[in-house]
């Protein structure tokens, strides 16, 4: 007998299912209901931090497994499986993945580095809360979540310099982290990147359901290999920046939404339940 094929979809928050402005995930709201409805796994995969990600779950109603800090570790709730996760560890509920590695090891190579090649820079470690707020436009309170990094570093030059924004990546990437580009951030991990744990999440589905297909979504370079890592390939569309259009070069078989953002990425999965009858 052929092996059911199941749908699970692998998204990237801020851009795709919520406004990266604003925040917000009305758009999204009638798209998500729908993949509830239809018992379609919805996976957060993104930079936002555990706390940040676990609240977004609760407002959602998500029980699903999420991916925090650009795939440093995947958190699996306790049952969602009907076995064991291999190599995951219990903390707090949960049986986690960790394909990074901790904090404050690469916060400390991020500053002796930058500090090494003279370049400035402002770390989201150095920032204060009221900072953070008025940044990235969040609450106090959001701002605390966003803060409590336990793998991966957002960082940003003091002075915009496009060359001196390039030989940092470079030292860093010698040094043994991985450089991401972020919506308001550039981020830093040791070992992490999206598409790892993408692979666990295919391994444990494919085992519960006999045969998993993958639809990812993503809007920015550091969803490069959540992209290339699913068999359904959607790039959200941000006029924002030239990043559609380098993504659409990069990943191969990707389509791009109509829509920017939310209403972009409510459209797409719309249109792919529908097809899907």
């Amino acid at each position: 007998m052929k092996p059911q094929r199941r749908l699970v979809v692998v998204t990237d928050v801020d851009g795709c299912l919520v406004d990266h402005a604003t925040y917000s995930h009305a758009a999204s709201d009638p798209a998500v209901a729908r993949l509830k409805a239809a018992g379609i796994p919805l996976i957060l995969c993104s930079s936002k931090t555990r706390a940040e990600l676990e609240r977004l779950q609760q407002e959602l109603g998500l029980t699903a497994p999420f991916v925090a800090e650009n795939g440093a570790a995947m958190y699996v709730p306790a049952g969602v499986f009907p076995f064991p996760v291999p190599g995951a560890r219990d903390v707090s509920g949960y049986e986690v993945l960790e394909f990074g590695r901790r904090h404050k090891e690469v916060l400390t190579i991020l500053i002796k580095t930058a500090a090494r090649l003279g370049i400035e820079i402002t770390t989201f470690s150095g920032m204060s809360v009221q900072a953070v707020a008025e940044d990235c436009g969040l609450s106090l309170a959001q701002a605390r979540l966003a803060k409590l990094r336990e793998y991966d570093e957002p960082y940003r030059l003091a002075v915009s310099d496009p060359v001196a924004r390039t030989r940092l990546c470079r030292a860093l990437r010698s040094a043994g982290l991985r450089c991401s580009t972020g919506g308001r951030y550039d981020h830093v991990t040791l070992d992490a990147h999206k598409g790892a744990p993408v692979a666990g999440l295919r391994r444990l589905y494919s085992q519960l359901f006999g045969e998993a297909v993958l639809v990812g979504f993503g809007d920015s370079l550091n969803d490069l290999a959540l992209l290339n890592a699913v068999d359904i390939r959607i790039i959200v569309r941000n006029s924002a920046s030239a990043t559609s259009e380098l993504l659409l070069r990069e990943v191969r078989g990707a389509t791009i939404t109509r829509s920017e953002g939310p209403a972009g990425w409510c459209e797409a999965v719309t249109e792919l339940l529908d097809a899907q009858g």
